[in-house]
Formats: C-alpha cells, structure tokens, sequence
C-alpha cells in the first residue's frame, strides 16, 4: 500500500563486534529507527549470545532482518555473455556457473544481473554488440543456511542474504540517494571498508557494481604490526592505534609497511579495474573500524595519488529518536556501512 511504513534491520556480524541498524521506509524516505553494536568473543557459542543479548536490548520494531555473507565460500564474477533475455539468462548461468565457481553447482546458492552498460555510461571492454556484462555470485549453501539459522535462533525473520561488498554500495547509494548528491552518484567511485581481520572493495558507478575483492589484510594486521615494531601487547598496540595522542607520527612509522602493503593490494585492484573499462577511478571512500586510524586517509593518498575521505553512511538519513543513544550512533558511523546497506534493503523489499 502507498504510503505504508516498513522496517529491515541490517544485521553485520563481524569478527569482534556485531552492529545492527533499524531503517524504516517512510512512503520514500528513510529514517533511522534502532540502532546497537557489541563487541563479541570469536567462538560461536559466545557471538550467539551476545547477538541475543543485543537484539533484545535494542527493542526494535521489527523481527525483518537482513544479513551479509563474506569470505572464501562467496564467489562474485562479472562475465561476459551472449545477450539474451531474463529468462534466457536464468536457464543458461545453470549450465555456464560450473566454469565460474570452484564448488559443486548444486553446493551453491547462485544468483545473476544483467549490468546495463547503456545506464551507468561505463564502456566495457570492448564488448560487441552481441554480447552483455553479467554479474554472477555464488555462495556454498552451508554458509547461506548458517548465516539464516543463527538470526531465525533468537526470533529474527530472515528477508535477504546479500555479500558484504554489495551492502556497503547500497549504502552509499543510500547517503547519494537522500543527500540529494547526484553528481558524486554519478562517478566512479571505490568503496574500501577495512575491518578487523579484512578490506572489502567495491568499484561502482551509480548503482552498479563493477568489481569487488576481498584482502585480507585489516585492523588487526595494523594491531599487530604495531605491538611488534613498538613491543607493545595486542591490548596496548590497539589503545595506541586508536588514539595515539601526541605519539602519532611514531604510531604511522610503527604501521608503514602494513599500509603499504594494504594500499599497494587495492592499487593492483584499481589497475585491473582501470585495464578492464575504459574508466578511471574518480573518488575513494573509505570506512570501516580500521579507518579510523587518523594518518589511514593521507597514506593512501600518497599511494594512489588521488582524493581519499572517510564517508558517513548515517548521512541524509533522519535519525528518530529510539531505545539508543544518537550520540553513540554518530560516533560510530564509521563502521556502520555494511548494517546500514543491509538495512536500506527496505528500499526495494516490501513487507
């Protein structure tokens, strides 16, 4: 029904912390209803626990929840195709998935999407005329199953499953969308969101997903790097990481070489990206709780020699007030990208 109020909850669980954001579609816009983020132990009994704990002290309005899934068990490939029709496509990625996917078909959860290269104005690789870019991702069914019982445990109604990098351009999509930003909508922009244990990127162009990649290197490379050059503990390195005070510039030489490394990684992406399109890469934004070391946006700079910036995905979104502190969602927006693109799902997903 027009008009009508629906709410998802986006759900990102990490390594170290589980963040989960309540979005309401409000017949168009959208307003921030609940929101709530713990820390958690890396075993599954403790994470169980503690996501039951969270989502019974946020007091959401909804059960409706998205989740993401990541990692080795996800594959995304952009392929090239002969171009066919929707229902074309549906019945022939079943018998050209098995060259793309390195499990058993019937292991995986598989979906396909045309990219509208006429839409978002990229010129792919001279394709010819014949032919269409298709985007496939696959993901073993055990993780899907996994990813779906852990929420349906503790009551949560299970909507959608999608890949992290995905959720963090829907996110941006989202800031674009209600800040009214169609220039920057418009370019080509690389997404990087660096999180305890990995960074994942995504290179897109309005709402198209052009490449994505998964490095695992993140925060806790950063931690460690960091206790060893300066003999510190894991527990000291992370305090000092996060807040060095007036011992920046030592903490940025303790972290150098993982910077350089990281960087040098997403750099190779951009030059595969770049070789593939005839486009450059116009913007990076980086988010995530790595970002928040203070010295991570001019490194980068440096190594690819052009403009960085930290973005808040919480950015044109009305902020309601709910069983939360905003003080607290503001000062954690940084991290949020991946709950919030899950939760703006309610976009395109009725109730």
């Amino acid at each position: 029904m027009f008009g009508k109020s629906r709410s998802l909850i986006g759900l990102d669980i990490g390594s170290h912390s589980i963040k989960a954001v309540e979005i309401e579609n409000r017949g168009g816009h959208y307003a921030i209803t609940g929101y709530g983020q713990t820390g958690v132990l890396d075993d599954d009994e403790s994470r169980a626990q503690a996501l039951s704990n969270l989502i019974r002290r946020c007091g959401f309005r909804t059960k409706r929840v998205a989740v993401a899934v990541s990692g080795k068990s996800v594959i995304v490939r952009y392929l090239s195709m002969i171009r066919m029709s929707d229902d074309e496509l549906e019945k022939a990625i079943e018998f050209e998935a098995d060259r793309y996917i390195p499990f058993n078909v019937s292991d995986v959860v598989m979906d396909c999407k045309k990219l509208d290269e006429v839409q978002t104005g990229l010129e792919l690789d001279s394709l010819s005329e014949d032919k269409m870019r298709v985007l496939l991702v696959a993901a073993k069914k055990s993780l899907v199953v996994d990813a779906v019982n852990q929420v349906s445990k503790i009551g949560l109604v299970p909507q959608i499953v999608d890949v992290n990098a995905f959720a963090i351009g829907n996110a941006f999509e989202l800031m674009c969308e209600a800040s009214s930003d169609e220039e920057r909508s418009e370019k080509v922009v690389a997404l990087i969101d660096v999180g305890a244990q990995k960074t994942n990127m995504n290179i897109i162009r309005g709402s198209t997903s052009y490449f994505t990649r998964e490095v695992y290197l993140g925060g806790d490379d950063f931690t460690s790097t960091l206790s060893k050059r300066m003999g510190l503990t894991e527990e000291d390195a992370e305090k000092l990481k996060r807040s060095p005070g007036d011992r920046e510039s030592e903490v940025e030489e303790g972290m150098s070489q993982i910077l350089e490394d990281l960087g040098n990684e997403i750099l190779l992406s951009f030059d595969y990206f770049e070789n593939q399109f005839d486009s450059s890469v116009e913007e990076i934004f980086v988010s995530g709780g790595g970002a928040r070391v203070p010295f991570l946006e001019r490194n980068f700079e440096r190594i690819f020699s052009r403009p960085v910036q930290s973005w808040d995905p919480t950015s044109g979104l009305e902020i309601s007030p709910g069983n939360y502190e905003e003080s607290e969602l503001t000062e954690n927006s940084l991290q949020l990208a991946t709950a919030i693109g899950l939760a703006s799902r309610v976009r395109r997903h009725g109730s």
